[in-house]
Order: structure tokens, then sequence, then C-alpha cells
């Protein structure tokens, strides 16, 4: 027998080869983070439970708050945590066309690299700075948010704030520095109920192994940001109160008002040419319907049909085609718009009507998506080229360079921007058009608002003309109206909402939905707006809030990232 014992070298320990971590260890963070966007996803309609929203974040903030993120590359993880999200949230992107998928597949893709961004500036200013997460985690969220909602045109839509657009006395924050403002609490909050979750729970998220996710907090810490978070809802919530119990008061004495009949029809868009028989039947019960108004409401000053209502029928419109001469429009429009809009059999007593379509101006071989509206002798009154275009939807970004993506692209190299507002003047009464998600752009409305009232023209109210039938019926509609929505509270403005397969809606100056069309169903809204003098510090400061929120993260995050490097 030998001398020498052979020893195992697991038992020594030198040679030995380090098992790999278990799998949840591996990806706890894109589990963390996916629990995060999961209960985000959960928030937003279609499931709409909006009281998620105030607890979404809590996930993401245990990750920032955490001495160390587990697994490799952990914001990896996270971007692909975020991008399951905004696949989910924008699932109706490629409905209308195939070629579509690829627009579906980009803007997820781009928004979902805020997810590991907004960690990683805000871990930076927690563990690097040792700010407290109760400031650093808003000030970050709603800067990011804010990027996201400008950069590159702007992809303002599923904003954290939009999660409680149904419920008016948390929205009215929205006048200060817009729908951030919210988002800024929410966020606040979040950390606070993280906080909460925390020391009730103590003991059972401690973790004994030295590679611990478990913050280093004191409970004092803890209990700060509890006391900050419910401070601060509770001076929204007293906000909300007063702002809703708010006087109204008139801006003139003449008792000036309009009575508008909104027509949201039931038209899925889709990509085939119209037979002879479609044409005159939907002329016919274009008629049709604009009658009924008429006769249900006899007082009635403006009927308004959605966007893109009557681009099937360019006769009507001297600018469609250059074929077709001004003196021959003007008379179809005439004996159209009469027979549409008025009640006896001579075609008299008519309303205006404000509509939109595709329009072209033969002189610059330009075409634009258009409001106009048609007085009562069948005229063209005012016409409002849109100014903010639909990424993939009415523009495909580099087909100017490339000409081989129109080929692909269902709407070829797409349409052109206008540059300035319109107000439409009725009844003392001026009303400002935006069409589609141009009203999902907060920074836009603001501006065209502003612009209006220098020219003395301030709009009394806004309304958005929209044709939503790309999306049947889908949560895109929810997503919409809720942008909607905080334009009347962030402009301090009636919001009328005139769409196609819905949601049509009546909107005050408080953002309460006083009325909502169906889902994908035919209807009629009659809504009375009165010029009050309401307004708002957004129109005044703006974006500055969250700029400076956003430079103030970039510039302490870039000073961290340079001190590593150097």
């Amino acid at each position: 027998m030998s001398k020498h014992t052979t020893i195992p070298k697991t038992a020594v320990g030198q040679d030995a080869e380090a098992s790999p971590p278990p799998l949840e260890e591996r990806y706890k963070t894109f589990l963390v983070g996916a629990l995060s966007m999961a209960l985000l996803w959960l928030a937003f309609p279609p499931v709409g439970l909006s009281w998620l929203g105030w607890f979404a974040l809590c996930p993401m903030i245990w990750l920032i708050e955490s001495k160390t993120l587990a697994g490799r590359r952990p914001y990896r993880q996270l971007f692909f945590a975020g991008l399951f999200f905004w696949l989910s949230v924008f699932y109706f992107i490629p409905i209308p066309h195939p070629a579509l998928w690829l627009g579906w597949l980009t803007v997820s893709a781009y928004m979902a690299i805020y997810t590991p961004l907004s960690v990683v500036f805000a871990r930076s200013l927690v563990h690097r700075f040792q700010i407290p997460s109760v400031i650093a985690v808003p000030v970050v969220w709603t800067g990011i948010e804010w990027f996201r909602c400008n950069f590159a045109t702007g992809m303002a839509m599923v904003c954290l704030s939009h999660t409680q657009y149904r419920t008016p006395l948390l929205i009215q924050v929205a006048d200060i520095f817009g729908a951030y403002t919210l988002t800024f609490v929410i966020s606040l909050v979040s950390v606070g109920i993280t906080a909460t979750i925390k020391l009730c729970f103590a003991k059972k998220l401690t973790e004994p192994s030295s590679t611990s996710h478990q913050p280093d907090h004191s409970k004092g810490n803890n209990r700060l940001s509890i006391a900050i978070a419910c401070l601060t809802f509770i001076a929204t919530i007293v906000y909300g109160s007063a702002k809703l119990g708010e006087d109204v008061k008139l801006k003139s004495a003449n008792d000036s008002q309009l009575v508008i009949a909104l027509i949201q029809t039931n038209d899925d868009v889709v990509f085939r040419p119209i037979t002879v028989e479609e044409f005159f039947d939907g002329r016919q019960r274009k008629i049709e319907i604009t009658q009924a108004a008429r006769k249900k409401w006899s007082d009635l000053d403006l009927i308004v049909w959605p966007e893109s209502a009557f681009s099937s029928y360019p006769d009507l419109l001297s600018d469609v085609s250059p074929e077709i001469t001004s003196r021959k429009a003007a008379a179809a429009r005439t004996k159209f718009w009469k027979k549409a809009t008025s009640l006896s059999p001579l075609n008299e007593n008519s309303v205006p009507l404000l509509t939109g379509g595709a329009t072209l101006d033969p002189k610059q071989n330009t075409h634009f998506a258009s409001a106009f509206l048609i007085n009562n002798n069948g005229l063209v009154d005012s016409r409002y080229y849109k100014n903010h275009l639909v990424m993939f939807g009415e523009y495909v970004p580099l087909s100017g360079w490339f000409p081989i993506i129109k080929k692909f692209s269902p709407i070829g190299g797409g349409i052109n921007a206008g540059t300035e507002p319109v107000s439409i003047r009725i009844n003392d009464v001026n009303l400002s058009p935006n069409i589609c998600f141009e009203s999902t752009v907060p920074h836009y409305i603001r501006k065209q608002v502003n612009q209006l009232a220098e020219q003395n023209n301030e709009p009394d109210a806004l309304i958005n003309m929209t044709n939503d039938g790309w999306f049947f019926g889908t949560s895109c509609l929810d997503l919409h109206l809720a942008c909607n929505v905080f334009r009347a509270v962030e402009m301090r403005k009636p919001h009328l909402v005139c769409a196609n397969t819905g949601l049509s809606a009546e909107i005050d100056a408080c953002g309460r939905l006083l009325q909502t069309g169906g889902r994908r169903q035919p209807g009629m809204i009659r809504s009375l707006v009165r010029p009050t003098t309401r307004t708002s510090l957004y129109r005044t400061v703006g974006d500055v809030i969250p700029m400076i929120m956003l430079i103030i993260a970039t510039a302490l995050f870039a000073l961290d990232f340079y001190q590593k490097r150097s």
C-alpha cells in the first residue's frame, strides 16, 4: 500500500472548478426588471389596472438601490425586459399592413433602450453621489421620459402618468409642468412604497450570503422616504380637489357658445381600392348620418367628421387633383354639403362642416393631411395642414435618401408637414384643430396654442380629428384617448375628439371624460363649448422643469463615468 494518500482536488479547493450560479441568480436582473415591466403593462389598457401604476416601479427601484446587479451583462437583461414590454404595448402597429412589422420592431427596440438607461443613471446618483432614492429616482425617470417625448420628433405615448388618465383628482397637477408632473409624483411615491415594503418585510428580504443585493439603507432613511412620499401624495390630492372645485369665469359677457356634433364612424382601414358601388354608398351614408345629427339636435352650429372621412371623394376638393377645376369642385361641393347639412328640400339653413382629408397643392405638387372647414355656402373657409407626422404611418425615415424604400412601403414616400397652427372662428368661439397623433405630443399642442394666442386668436377649445381605423379597436384607442385627456388639463381647455372607430370624446378643461363614444361603433356626441379665462402654468414655463431634471441626471452620470475612466 502506498504511503501517500490521494486526496480529491475538490477537497483541496485550489484547483476546483467553481460551480455556475443557479439559473435564477444569473437572470435575476432580467426577472426583476420583467416583473416591473409586467406590472406596468397591467396598469395600461387593455387591462387597465391603473392602481398598479403606483407599484410598477418598485422592483426597478429595488434594482437601483441594490449594491450590485446580479448576472452577466445586467443592463442587456434590462433591455430585453423593456423590449418585451414595448412589443406587448405596441402590438397594434403591424396590424394594418405586413410592412409595418419592421416599424414595430424598430420602435420597440428604440423605446427599450430607456429601461437600462433609467436604471444606470439612477444607480449613479444613488451609489456614487449618495443622493437619496426618493430624489434620484423621480428626477431620473421624469427627465428621461421627457427626453423620449422630445427626441427625434417625440414618442409621448405610454407615459407613466397616463396610467391615471381616468382619475381626474390625480391628473390636475399636469397643468404645472405637464403630464411629467404626475410621472414625478408616481415615481416618488413608488420609492416610498418600496421603503414601506422593506420596513414591513425586512427579515424576509435580508439575504444571509455576502453577495446580498439588499441595499444598505437605515430604517431612518426608509421612514424619511415614506414621509416624503405621503406628503407628496397628499399634496397632489389637495391640489386636485382645489382645481376641480375652482370657479370657472367666462371670457366674455355676451354668452357666446358653440354647439358641436361629433360624428364617429366605424370604417376600418383596408389597403384596397373601393368599388363604384362603395363610393356612392359611402357618400349617401355620410349625407344620411349628417342629416340625422341635424334632426336630432336642431341647435347645431357645427358638424365634425373624423380625419380622412372624405379622402375618397376628390371631386369635392379642388386641391386634391390638378385635373379638377376650382369651379367644378365648388359646384359639386356646394351641392353636396348643402344637401348633407340642411333640413329643408330647398337646402336652406345649412351649417358649417369640419372634416379632414388628404389634399394636394398643385403648384408645389405636395401632399398634406388636412382639416378644412366648409361654410354653409359650400366653400372652404379655413384649412389646417397637419404639422406633426407619424413615423411609418405618414412618412418613412430615410426614404428621401433611399428611394427604394418607397417601393416596399404601403404609404410610398409619405406626405408633407404643415408649419402653422390654425384657429377656426364660429359664433365668436375659436377652435384649434389637431390631426391624429399630433395630440400625443404635448409640446406641439402647447406651441400651437401659444402661437395662436400671440396672434390674438387664442383657441377656446382643442379638437382632435383622427382616423384610428388603422388599429381595429385595439388598446391604441385608449392610449390615444389618455393623451387627449392630458392635453386638456395641460392647456386648461376643453378637448373634443372626433375619431373613426373611436374613441370619440368630450373632455372638459379638468380632463374629465364627459362623454365617450363606443369602440368600433358608429355614433354621435353633442358638445357645448363656452369660452373661459382658464390657463395653466405649463403654458408659461413649458418643459423647463423636466429638462432641468434631465440635465442634472446626465451631468452627474457623465461625471461619474469620467471619474471611473480616469
